[in-house]
């Protein structure tokens, strides 16, 4: 069932409808013939290793992905926030349509949609915003992993949490910039972008969501089946040997390199931009939320539950319970 909004947007730009429906036959068939002529290719080992990364808008999800990827030796590619359909295809689609100088991207993206990869010893892809059970429990898609990624060697699933109260304000701080800038499109109160599809997802919350984070986490749900790797963002910033231990479970040699960047994703920071690039180790990540604690929209994120889930993976602190309402 989907949203007013989306059945509105529809009506009010039926072209663009039309354009939707046409491009899901097209690429269907596209799939349907490669399937058929290309058995041979699905077979060879493309990717050496394969790592879906899952978070939270403002997670952190780009800095520990630039970490991972600094870190990691030989062809690295990395896709950032796809949709739920071939990865290489829509970033050909999208470039073409919007930034048709980038030719030589574009192509490179074209023959991958088409089953020409580049075989890499590592590659990267990031959800954002997505529910958990949306990513994995697609049976059509994940039949149709390798046609779109080719077959890896060892695949991950990385899935990282921020604690909610840093998280939120930096939503809140994000979604503010949102209003004062027409232009900007991103809304970073709202998950419903991402799972308007699926009626029983298009009610979720962003806090909703970020307890659906902390029961996968917690292994509470285990819907993550590939090697899972739990990242707890706050420690993963504050401590050098938790940084070390999750390079290690990936197959990582630790150098630490690219822990003090601000990557361009998302516009840096919700705080400062990139401001602190070069040594983002000195930012404040972990008080966000006393900059926005006296604000009664961010006061009313916050429930009981959150607070024990909060709890629960990052301990008390100090302060976040004159937050209870």
């Amino acid at each position: 069932m989907l949203e007013k909004s989306q059945i509105f947007k529809a009506l009010k730009k039926p072209h663009l409808a039309w354009k939707k429906s046409k491009g899901f036959l097209v690429h269907n068939v596209e799939d349907f013939i490669r399937i058929i002529t290309q058995q041979h290719k699905l077979s060879e080992i493309v990717n050496q290793k394969e790592i879906r990364v899952l978070g939270m808008r403002r997670c952190g999800n780009h800095a520990i992905i630039n970490w991972i990827k600094s870190q990691q030796t030989g062809k690295c590619q990395f896709i950032n926030d796809i949709p739920k359909t071939n990865p290489y295809r829509y970033k050909y689609e999208n470039l073409r349509e919007r930034f048709p100088q980038y030719k030589k991207e574009i192509e490179g993206y074209r023959q991958q949609a088409q089953g020409n990869f580049v075989k890499k010893d590592c590659l990267i892809y990031s959800y954002e915003d997505y529910v958990v059970q949306q990513v994995t429990n697609d049976l059509i898609f994940n039949v149709k992993h390798d046609l779109y990624f080719g077959k890896s060697a060892i695949r991950y699933d990385v899935i990282i949490i921020r604690d909610p109260f840093n998280l939120l304000a930096s939503r809140l701080q994000k979604h503010k910039k949102f209003l004062e800038d027409p232009n900007h499109q991103e809304n970073y109160l709202s998950v419903s972008r991402r799972n308007y599809l699926l009626a029983r997802y298009s009610n979720k919350t962003m806090v909703d969501l970020w307890i659906d984070y902390a029961k996968e986490y917690l292994g509470e749900t285990n819907y993550l089946k590939h090697n899972k790797i739990c990242v707890n963002y706050n420690q993963w910033f504050a401590d050098v040997e938790y940084r070390r231990n999750i390079a290690e479970k990936l197959q990582i040699e630790f150098s630490d390199a690219g822990i003090d960047r601000v990557t361009s994703f998302g516009g840096g920071s919700s705080f400062e931009g990139k401001e602190f690039n070069k040594k983002a180790t000195s930012m404040d990540v972990l008080n966000r939320w006393q900059k926005v604690s006296d604000d009664p929209q961010y006061k009313k994120f916050f429930n009981q539950e959150i607070f024990e889930y909060s709890e629960r993976i990052f301990g008390h602190i100090p302060g976040t319970e004159s937050l209870i309402n």
